[in-house]
């Protein structure tokens, strides 16, 4: 279940490509009036202005090599301040055996970096851009989680360890065949490393498998195969 495309609503467009290509070095691509994009490893993400309303944020989290969370931490922290939360900048995650460290661009969109230390593969060569392997983790917050989750799972996308899924808690939605995630939530949920709660934005997700879903501006959930 890879994530192949994303496509994120953004309030800043002209902000946001100062940001992505100039203090992070990213290689806009596919510009046009409303909208670019840009590449993380075997995933895109492209963000748009198109009948924007209010201002849009998200989550997603991007795999980077198991050996090298120190260095790419020192790397962002070349460029930008890092998130902090109760006094740390970074985080351990024992479920999944990872490391994180978070960050934000000009819309608000809360960046994660992850270093899984059991599945990552490591690199010989020094952290760049180039050492992202992929989008591991896109939020989908819906007004409806419940029924949202039910789609979902009819659609072989399940929580990853089973466990009862409510609506107020965080669900890792997933193939259970790789380690990728659509962060499942309702509204006004705290986002780790923020003082920010989920809203519902529009957003689509591509998925190798072919099937795309997302929220639509009428703030529906969809799904297509």
């Amino acid at each position: 279940m890879d994530i192949i495309n994303t496509k994120l609503k953004t309030h800043k467009l002209k902000e946001m490509k100062d940001f992505y290509e100039q203090i992070l070095g990213f290689s806009i691509e596919n510009e046009t009036r409303n909208s670019f994009q840009i590449t993380l490893g075997k995933s895109s993400i492209e963000f748009n202005d198109n009948d924007v309303v209010g201002t849009p944020f998200y989550h997603f989290a991007c795999d980077i090599p198991s050996n090298q969370f120190g260095e790419a931490k020192n790397w962002i922290k070349s460029k930008m301040n890092l998130l902090i939360e109760n006094g740390a900048d970074e985080i351990n995650f024992t479920y999944s055996v990872a490391k994180s460290f978070y960050f934000e661009d000009p819309s608000g969109i809360i960046i994660e970096f992850m270093a899984r230390l059991e599945d990552n593969p490591p690199s010989d060569n020094p952290f760049s851009l180039d050492s992202i392997q992929k989008l591991s983790e896109m939020s989908l917050i819906v007004p409806d989680k419940m029924a949202v989750a039910n789609r979902l799972i009819n659609n072989h996308i399940v929580e990853r360890s089973d466990s009862e899924i409510t609506s107020t808690s965080l669900s890792f939605m997933s193939d259970k065949k790789t380690k990728v995630y659509l962060l499942l939530a309702s509204s006004n949920r705290k986002w780790l490393f923020s003082d920010k709660e989920s809203k519902v934005f529009p957003i689509e997700i591509s998925l190798d498998s072919g099937t795309v879903l997302g929220v639509s501006n009428e703030n529906e959930f969809y799904i297509n195969n």
